[in-house]
C-alpha cells in the first residue's frame, strides 16, 4: 500500500522542522546544563583556591615575622635584650602564643607568652616533644608539628634553627583560620574542612572529627587533593552514606595540606534541574505549534498536487483538454500555468498529421545513409537495427538484415573477428584498425564503437559502430616514411666516410694540423657523430615497426643493467649536481630478454631525465618485482610534460614545444618498441612543474609469450554466432 502525498509531506516537514528542533533544544538544554554546573564546580574552586591561600599566606606572614628575629638574635646581645625582642614579636602578633629559646637538652631558658592566650605560663622540658626530637635530626631548617588542641584552641609549634646549641620553639594559634574554615558554608549541605599531609582532618565543622583525629583518606577527593599540585573538582559517591557529593579541592603550597569544598549533588544542581524543567516545557510547547503549522502547510502544498496529479492522469489518457486552476500566487501557480501551456501544446502536436513525423524519419535515414563512413547498429542481443550503404557494402550483409545476428550476416572470417574484438571492448571510444588490402588494392579501416543511450531514461539500448576509411592517410604515411627511409639509407655510406676522413685529418695522417684547426675538426666529428646517431635511430625506427629487428634473448639481470646505466651517466650527473639513486624493491630475478636493448632503454629514458632536470635535483631509477612482470620506473624532478603531450610523448619526432631540444624526438619512440617487442607496456605519468615517471613493464615469460602470439587464434565462428554482445 503506497503512502499519500499528504502524509508525506507531513511527514517530510515534520523531520525537517520538528526533529531539529528538538534536537537543538535538547542540545541547547544540556550546554546550559554543563555550563551552570560548570559554573558551580567553578564556585566551589574560588572558594578552596581562596581558602588555601588564606593559610598559606597566614603561615608565610608569622614565618617571615620569625624568622627576621631568628636573624636578630644569632647576633651578640645580652640575655635582657633577647628577652625584650621575644616580647616585641609577641605584641606585634596575635596569633603568637608563646617563643622560648630552648637548648639541646630540651630547657627552656627564656620564654615570652601571650597572657590572654598562655593562661598559666611556665618554662617546659621540651626533650621529650616529638617535633623537637626530629628538629636536632636536621638542625640546620625548621620544623613543624602536627596540629594539637589546647581547651578547644587549635595550635602548632614550628622550631627554628638559632646557632649550634639553641633553637627558637614557637607556638602558634590556628584559632583565626579555623574560624574562617569552619564557618564557610555553601546553601545548608556544602561546607570546607582542611586535611594534612597524611589525609587526617585537622580542620571541620563536626569538631569531634578533629579531635579524634579522623582519617579521611577514604573519600576520593581527598586522595585527589593529596596527589595534586594545582586545584580541581570532582564529582564522586560518599562511600558512607551513598551520597552523590560535587566538590573542588585546593592543595596548601609548602605544608602539603588541603583545602576541600563539599556539597550534595542535589543541592549543588538544583538550579539546573529547575532550569532543565522549564526549557523542556518551553520546547514541547514550541513543538507542537511546530506541528499545527506543519499540518496546515503539507496541506496547502499538496492540494494544488493532488490536482496537478488528477490532471496529469488524464492527460495520459490522451484527453489534452483538461486545464488546471491553482490561486495559490506561487511557484505552485507557475507549475499550474506552465502545464496548462503544456496540455495545449500536446493538443496541438496531437492534432498533427502523421506525414510530418514520416517526413522527419526520411531526413534522418537521407543522412545516415549519405554518410561515406561505414555506420551500423546492433542491440544487446547482437541484432543489426540500422545500417547504410558503405556498411553493407564493407561487411557484405545479406539483403533481409534487419533483426538478424551481426556474426550470421558476416562472412569474412578477419572482419568478423576484429568486430567481435571492437565490440567486446569494456571502454568504449577504443579505435582499432582493420585491414583489408589484397596485392592489388589497400584498403584500412579505423572501427570505433559507442553505446547508444535514451535521451529520458539514460540507458544502454544498443552499440553503434563506425566504420572510418583511413587508405589515404594509410598511404601518405607510407610514403612519407618510405622517403625519410630512403634518405636516411643514402646518407649513412656518405656520413660514415666523412667520419672516417675526419679521424684520419685528427690523426695526422693528411699531415699536422695546428690547434684552431683541431678544434675545428674537433667540432665537425661532433656533428657527424650526432648525424649518424639520428641516421641510426631513423633506421632502427624503421626496423623496429615492420619487425626486423630480432631480439638476442639470453639470462638477463636488470638491476645490474641499471647500475651499469648509472655508472655511465654518473658524470653527466656530476657534472649538474643531480643526485642519481637505484631503487630495487626486493630481490629481483634474472629474466630472458634482450639484455642491449634494455640497456638501451634506461640508457634513453635516464639520458632524458638528466636532459630535463635542473642542477641539484633528483633522478631515480625504481625495479620491483610482480607475478608474470618486472616493473621498472624513471622518475625525475624535472620541467614535467604538459597534459596535452603526456598520450603522444612517445611519437616519432615528438618533442616539447617551449622546453630546451637537443635529441631527435625517436628516443622514447625507440623505448616504446623495445618494451612492446617484450611483451610489456610503457607510459608516463607527469605534471609542470613536479616532474615526469616514465613507467614500463617486462614479461617475465617473453620466449613463451612471442611463441603464442605467433599462433593463430582458435575460436570457432559457431562460438562467436552464439555470442551476446
Amino acid at each position: 500500500m503506497s503512502l499519500k502525498l499528504f502524509p508525506k509531506f507531513f511527514l517530510l516537514l515534520t523531520i525537517l522542522v520538528v526533529i531539529p528542533a528538538a534536537i537543538v533544544g535538547w542540545r541547547t538544554i544540556n550546554i546550559n546544563r554543563e555550563g551552570m554546573q560548570a559554573a558551580i564546580l567553578e564556585l566551589h574552586t574560588n572558594i578552596a583556591s581562596s581558602l588555601a591561600d588564606d593559610v598559606e599566606d597566614y603561615l608565610k606572614s608569622l614565618d617571615r615575622e620569625i624568622q627576621y628575629v631568628q636573624q636578630t638574635l644569632t647576633t651578640q646581645m645580652t640575655w635582657l635584650d633577647r628577652q625584650s625582642v621575644l616580647q616585641t614579636l609577641l605584641d606585634t602578633n596575635e596569633n603568637l602564643v608563646s617563643v622560648s629559646i630552648v637548648n639541646r637538652q630540651g630547657d627552656e631558658l627564656l620564654k615570652a607568652y601571650n597572657p590572654v592566650l598562655e593562661k598559666n605560663p611556665k618554662l617546659i622540658l621540651r626533650s621529650q616533644d616529638k617535633t623537637f626530637r626530629d628538629f636536632w635530626k636536621s638542625p640546620n631548617t625548621s620544623s613543624i608539628s602536627s596540629v594539637y588542641f589546647s581547651a578547644n584552641n587549635p595550635r602548632i609549634n614550628i622550631i627554628y634553627p638559632l646557632g649550634e646549641e639553641h633553637c627558637l620553639f614557637t607556638t602558634i594559634t590556628l584559632q583565626t583560620l579555623w574560624d574562617k574554615i569552619v564557618n564557610t558554608r555553601i546553601a545548608s549541605t556544602g561546607y570546607a574542612f582542611l586535611v594534612n599531609d597524611k589525609g587526617t582532618i585537622i580542620a571541620h565543622p563536626q569538631i569531634d572529627l578533629v579531635r579524634n583525629k579522623t582519617d579521611a583518606k577514604f573519600l576520593p577527593i581527598v586522595n585527589q587533593v593529596l596527589k595534586a599540585v594545582t586545584v580541581g573538582s570532582s564529582e564522586y559517591v560518599h562511600p558512607q552514606n551513598k551520597k552523590e557529593i560535587v566538590g573542588a579541592y585546593a592543595p596548601v603550597k609548602g605544608l602539603k595540606w588541603g583545602i576541600i569544598i563539599q556539597q550534595d549533588k542535589d543541592e549543588a544542581y538544583v538550579s539546573v534541574k529547575i532550569m532543565q524543567r522549564q526549557a523542556i516545557v518551553l520546547i514541547l510547547i514550541s513543538l507542537a505549534l511546530a506541528m499545527f503549522l506543519v499540518f496546515f502547510i503539507a496541506r496547502d502544498l499538496t492540494k494544488p498536487l493532488v490536482t496537478l496529479t488528477n490532471a496529469a492522469r488524464r492527460i495520459a489518457n490522451k484527453d489534452f483538454k483538461v486545464r488546471v486552476k491553482v490561486n495559490t500566487r506561487d511557484e505552485l501557480q507557475d507549475l499550474a500555468e506552465t502545464f496548462n501551456d503544456m496540455s495545449q501544446e500536446l493538443q496541438r502536436y496531437d492534432e498533427m498529421q502523421v506525414d510530418k513525423i514520416l517526413m522527419e524519419k526520411t531526413k534522418i535515414d537521407a543522412v545516415i545513409v549519405s554518410i561515406h563512413d561505414g555506420i551500423l547498429m546492433i542491440d544487446l542481443e547482437g541484432l543489426l537495427q540500422l545500417t547504410n550503404t558503405k556498411a553493407k557494402e564493407l561487411l557484405g550483409l545479406p539483403e533481409n538484415w534487419h533483426n538478424k545476428s551481426l556474426w550470421n550476416c558476416i562472412k569474412d572470417t578477419k572482419i568478423k573477428d576484429t568486430l567481435f574484438e571492437v565490440i567486446n571492448l569494456s571502454e568504449r571510444g577504443t579505435v582499432k584498425e582493420l585491414n583489408l588490402s589484397d596485392e592489388n588494392v589497400s584498403r584500412y579501416y579505423q572501427l570505433m564503437t559507442e553505446d547508444v543511450i535514451t535521451t529520458e531514461k539514460r540507458e544502454v539500448i544498443g552499440i553503434v559502430v563506425v566504420m572510418h576509411d583511413v587508405t589515404l592517410e594509410k598511404e601518405l604515411d607510407k610514403m612519407k616514411d618510405d622517403f625519410l627511409h630512403s634518405i636516411t639509407h643514402d646518407l649513412r655510406n656518405p656520413v660514415t666516410s666523412i667520419r672516417g676522413f675526419l679521424k684520419f685529418l685528427l690523426d695526422g695522417i693528411g699531415g699536422p694540423i695546428n690547434e684552431k684547426q683541431r678544434k675545428m675538426l674537433e667540432t665537425m666529428s661532433r656533428a657527424s657523430e650526432r648525424l649518424i646517431g639520428l641516421i641510426n635511430d631513423i633506421l632502427d625506427i624503421a626496423k623496429l615497426e615492420f619487425g626486423q629487428i630480432h631480439l638476442e634473448l639470453a639470462e638477463t639481470d636488470t638491476a645490474f643493467i641499471c647500475q651499469k646505466v648509472i655508472e655511465l651517466a654518473e658524470p653527466q650527473a656530476v657534472r649538474k649536481f643531480i643526485k642519481l639513486t637505484l631503487d630495487v624493491q626486493g630481490n629481483i630475478p634474472k629474466i630472458t630478454a634482450d639484455p642491449k636493448l634494455l640497456e638501451r632503454v634506461f640508457t634513453n629514458l635516464v639520458g632524458n631525465a638528466l636532459k630535463f632536470t635542473p642542477d641539484k635535483g633528483e633522478v631515480t631509477i625504481k625495479l620491483e618485482d610482480s607475478p608474470e612482470y618486472i616493473k621498472g620506473a624513471v622518475i625525475d624532478t624535472g620541467e614535467g610534460i604538459p597534459p596535452e603531450y603526456v598520450e603522444k610523448i612517445f611519437d616519432k619526432f615528438q618533442q616539447v614545444i617551449g622546453q630546451r631540444r637537443g635529441g631527435t624526438g625517436l628516443g622514447l619512440t625507440i623505448c616504446k618498441h623495445i618494451i612492446e617487442a617484450h611483451s610489456g607496456k610503457i607510459w608516463v605519468e607527469s605534471k609542470l612543474k613536479q616532474g615526469s615517471a616514465f613507467k614500463f613493464t617486462i614479461s617475465k615469460n617473453i620466449a613463451e609469450n612471442q611463441i603464442n602470439n605467433s599462433k593463430e587464434p582458435d575460436q570457432s565462428s559457431k562460438d562467436k554466432k552464439d555470442m551476446k554482445v
